[in-house]
């Protein structure tokens, strides 16, 4: 008898032994929402090179939660709220995901909230509309700036250094544009500077050349383009060439990438903008960054390789000091607790889950990809 009871225990005590090395053998899965067919598609392709970039480098140091490594799963949003709705909902019910990233645009991210809301971890590594974060999920984070904090450094490099005469505003009728015309409203009037025409449009034109014209005869000295789809920002600059320019030309900040420097083909040669992040003049972990980025996939990094990138190290990390990939309250608290190294330095979260960046930089497209123009300090 006392044989019996010992091997049925020394049998339970490995069996359990084996259950737990299977649980800590299995892979924390991240699930990917972004767009990798339609008009942002170029934002998806390098959201998923920002992803694995930060993935392997997890799972090559041992992974996370006493060795489980990362497994990301892609969803495709489409560019498109309903899209969005879709993919988050699939990757929550059919791939059973224990956080949720990606998010380039930010209608999209607004919609998928309605689903992920205390529901599931949300890091939105990309989209910038002030309403996301205004809702008060305490599983939701943001790894870009808002909208309003970069039209605050932006606005105020227009205003003050550029000081142009007249302005005119042209852009998508999204919440993200919304925002940035409101935020530029504000701006010139403190500055004293006439907003002389305001063009909005659908997100399905494809055809400007009237728009520009009507903008065109109020004589703008400067014009200001709120678009977040490159292809359909390319084309609008192509035909704003086609009509010979305005004199000052900006796009709004954060969303001027490759994925839509590369389709304009020339056409956005001149324009200046603004963002969190450039690959040229970085040193130290930036600059690491950059340089690995380049060996692993032989390109340029941008700004959303970048926070896709951080979305992932942050959501790992977190996971990882909070000794759970599921207890999002306690992993929510920790991300709000502590401070997160990244290539851009150390990133707080503050109560609303918005991190910010140290600087922002003023760039100019020349020949093609985006210059370095002026260094601006968040304070």
């Amino acid at each position: 008898m006392r044989r019996r009871i010992l091997a049925t225990a020394v049998t339970v005590t490995a069996a359990m032994v084996l259950a737990g090395a299977a649980l800590a053998a299995d892979p924390v899965r991240i699930g990917v929402a972004a767009p990798f067919t339609g008009a942002a598609a170029g934002y998806g392709r390098d959201a998923k090179m920002g992803a694995e970039m930060a993935a392997a480098e997890i799972n090559a140091a041992g992974g996370i939660l006493g060795g489980r490594q990362i497994e990301l799963v892609y969803e495709d949003d489409k560019g498109t709220p309903q899209g969005g709705v879709a993919a988050v909902q699939k990757l929550m019910s059919e791939h059973r995901v224990q956080a949720i990233t990606g998010g380039t645009n930010s209608s999209v991210v607004l919609a998928e909230t309605s689903v992920t809301k205390n529901r599931i971890l949300q890091v939105n590594a990309a989209a910038q509309a002030d309403a996301i974060t205004e809702q008060g999920s305490k599983w939701l984070f943001q790894i870009n700036n808002t909208a309003s904090a970069n039209s605050e450094a932006f606005n105020g490099y227009i205003t003050g250094t550029l000081k142009p005469k007249t302005v005119a505003y042209m852009g998508e009728n999204s919440e993200f544009s919304k925002a940035l015309l409101a935020g530029l409203r504000k701006s010139l009037e403190a500055a004293g500077i006439p907003l002389v025409n305001v063009a909005t449009y659908d997100a399905n034109i494809t055809d400007f050349t009237s728009i520009i014209s009507k903008v065109k005869a109020s004589e703008p000295e400067l014009l200001y383009v709120a678009d977040a789809y490159p292809a359909r920002s390319a084309q609008l600059w192509k035909q704003i060439r086609q009509q010979g320019g305005f004199p000052v030309e900006t796009q709004a900040p954060g969303v001027v990438q490759a994925s839509m420097l590369t389709p304009a083909e020339g056409a956005m040669d001149g324009v200046i903008t603004g963002d969190i992040f450039i690959a040229e003049g970085n040193t130290g972990p930036m600059a690491d960054f950059v340089e690995a980025f380049r060996k692993s996939h032989q390109a340029e990094p941008n700004k959303v390789h970048l926070v896709t990138y951080e979305a992932v190290q942050v959501i790992a990390r977190a996971m990882d000091k909070a000794g759970s990939a599921d207890d999002y309250d306690l992993i929510a608290k920790t991300i709000r607790t502590n401070p997160w190294p990244s290539p851009r330095g150390e990133l707080t979260f503050d109560d609303r889950g918005r991190a910010r960046a140290p600087q922002f930089y003023i760039h100019e497209v020349k020949d093609g990809r985006l210059t370095l123009r002026e260094t601006i300090e968040n304070r």
